[in-house]
C-alpha cells in the first residue's frame, strides 16, 4: 500500500481528534483567563480529569502550559505566550478593521468611521459609506473634536486623563463653556466607560447621531474607536437599539481578533 497516496486522496475535512482535545484543554485555559484546577479545566472542557491530565501533561512537556509547584494549579506557559505575540506581528490592523466597518455599514446601512488617537485628538483613518445619505463633513485624515463628539468621548474615557485633558480645556474655553461645565463634563466620563459606548443626539454633525465603541489591543489598551453615524430622525441609539447591538459585537470582534480579552 502506498501510504503517501492514501495522505494525498485524505478527505480535506479528516483531522486528529486527539489534537483538537489538546487544543480545548489549551484554549479553555486561555478563556478562563486565570490558572486552573484540572477538575475546573476538565469540567469546562468537557472530559474526565484523567483525560484532561494527559493533554496537560503533554501540553507541559512542550511549554504551552506550566503547573505551579505548590497550589498545582496550571496556566499557560511561555510557548503559547510566543504564539499569540507571533500571531499579533502578522497581524494588519487597518486591514482588519476594514473588514470589520466594511461589514458594519453593510449591515445598518449607515456611515461608519474608524479614529485612532495622534496624541492630541483623534483623527478619522478610515471611512465606509452606508446606504443612507453620506456624512461629507467627515473626511479620512480629519481630526475629530473632543467635545462634545461621541468618538471624542469614547477616547476621553478610556485613555488616560493627562493625554486629553489640557486639550479639552482649551477647546472648551474658547467654545465660552465656564469651568463648571467642562469639570461636569469630565464627571460624565466614566459613566461612557462603564457602559462600554458613548452616544450624541444630534451628533455635532447637523442633522445626525452618532454612536462610539472603543476597540482594544491584547494588552487591554485602546487601540481605536467605530463611530456609526446615521439621520436623526431615524437612527436609534437606545441601549437595545440594532445599531448599538451591532456596534458593540463589532468592536468586541475586532478587539478580540488583536488579542484582548473582553467579555
Amino acid at each position: 500500500m502506498d501510504i503517501s497516496a492514501d495522505k494525498e486522496t485524505a478527505p480535506r475535512g479528516a483531522g486528529i481528534q486527539s489534537l483538537e482535545k489538546g487544543l480545548r484543554v489549551l484554549t479553555t485555559i486561555q478563556h478562563a483567563g486565570r490558572a486552573m484546577r484540572l477538575n475546573d479545566i476538565a469540567a469546562a472542557a468537557g472530559m474526565t480529569p484523567s483525560m484532561a491530565h494527559g493533554y496537560l501533561v503533554s501540553l507541559v512537556r512542550t511549554g504551552f502550559v506550566v503547573q505551579d509547584r505548590i497550589s498545582g494549579l496550571y496556566d499557560l506557559g511561555d510557548a503559547a505566550l510566543q504564539l499569540g505575540l507571533a500571531a499579533l506581528s502578522r497581524t494588519d490592523f487597518l486591514s482588519l478593521a476594514r473588514s470589520t466597518i466594511s461589514e458594519l455599514a453593510a449591515v445598518l446601512g449607515e456611515t461608519v468611521t474608524l479614529a485612532v488617537w495622534n496624541g492630541d485628538a483623534p483623527v478619522v483613518v478610515d471611512k465606509i459609506e452606508g446606504r443612507s445619505d453620506s456624512v461629507y463633513e467627515i473626511k479620512v485624515g480629519s481630526l475629530v473634536r473632543l467635545w462634545p463628539t461621541a468618538t471624542g468621548r469614547a477616547f476621553m474615557a478610556h485613555l488616560p486623563r493627562d493625554e486629553w485633558e489640557p486639550h479639552l480645556h482649551a477647546m472648551m474655553r474658547q467654545g465660552g463653556e465656564s469651568e463648571t461645565s467642562i469639570e461636569r463634563f469630565i464627571a460624565d466620563l466614566p459613566g461612557v466607560r462603564e457602559k462600554g459606548y458613548a452616544a450624541t443626539l444630534p451628533a455635532t454633525v447637523p442633522d445626525f447621531s452618532a454612536i462610539a465603541v472603543p476597540v482594544f489591543d491584547h494588552r487591554g489598551h485602546l487601540k481605536a474607536v467605530l463611530t456609526v453615524l446615521g439621520r436623526q430622525d431615524g437612527f436609534d441609539i437606545t441601549p437595545t437599539g440594532a445599531p448599538l447591538t451591532a456596534t458593540l459585537r463589532a468592536a468586541k470582534s475586532l478587539s478580540q481578533r488583536l488579542g484582548a480579552s473582553v467579555s
